[in-house]
């Protein structure tokens, strides 16, 4: 069993509208045969260009729908505003994004909450207990890109498709989640992965 990490996106993907996330979920759970343990993460911000920030009130709900469908949420956070934010909730791992110029946000997470660290490599990852997951930050990125680290516990994938997942089967894998092609959100940019396809990873 991987534990499957769903990347939700930012207000790009979702709208910013909460049917439009629920909807998201739904479709997961549509097709999950609970082989795998499955969990949304969103991402968190007040300023990451292009992207937008989520709405608030659309994260919570979708935290909620989520929970009554039996799956845990979470999220990338970019700021000590959005970290505050997403500590008011029981998350199941704080997610630091592949950008060094944020990882002292380390410190100021509990150290009773787990913490995966998005790590591209070219520089040595701040020490501590955290669970360090490998992160190509190109969109799409190659295979090839991720070297031997394609053999880590934790992946990053934003490689096109799911030819990374089916060759190594990382026990982590994190992947961005779409249900449509949309030219305007960042997050369609090659490395996402739409229903059909998420279903030969979780279906039956």
């Amino acid at each position: 069993m991987s534990q499957i990490i769903l990347d939700m996106g930012s207000g790009n993907t979702c709208k910013n509208s909460v049917d439009y996330a629920c909807k998201m979920i739904d479709a997961v759970a549509a097709i999950d045969a609970h082989k795998h343990e499955v969990i949304f993460k969103f991402q968190l911000f007040k300023d990451e260009p292009p992207n937008k920030p989520l709405d608030h009130l659309v994260f919570a709900n979708a935290y909620k729908h989520a929970k009554e469908l039996g799956y845990k949420t979470t999220s990338s956070v970019f700021d000590k505003a959005s970290l505050d934010f997403l500590l008011q909730f029981e998350v199941p791992f704080v997610k630091i994004a592949c950008r060094p110029r944020i990882y002292w946000l380390l410190g100021e997470i509990p150290r009773k909450i787990p913490v995966y660290l998005s790590w591209d490599g070219k520089d040595a990852a701040p020490g501590g207990d955290y669970v360090r997951m490998f992160c190509v930050p190109n969109y799409p990125a190659q295979i090839s890109d991720y070297g031997d680290w394609v053999k880590g516990p934790a992946i990053s994938d934003h490689t096109e498709g799911l030819k990374l997942f089916k060759k190594w089967a990382p026990p982590i894998w994190e992947k961005h989640f779409i249900l449509e092609d949309d030219p305007t959100n960042p997050d369609c940019a090659g490395h996402a992965i739409k229903p059909d396809l998420l279903k030969e990873v979780i279906g039956a």
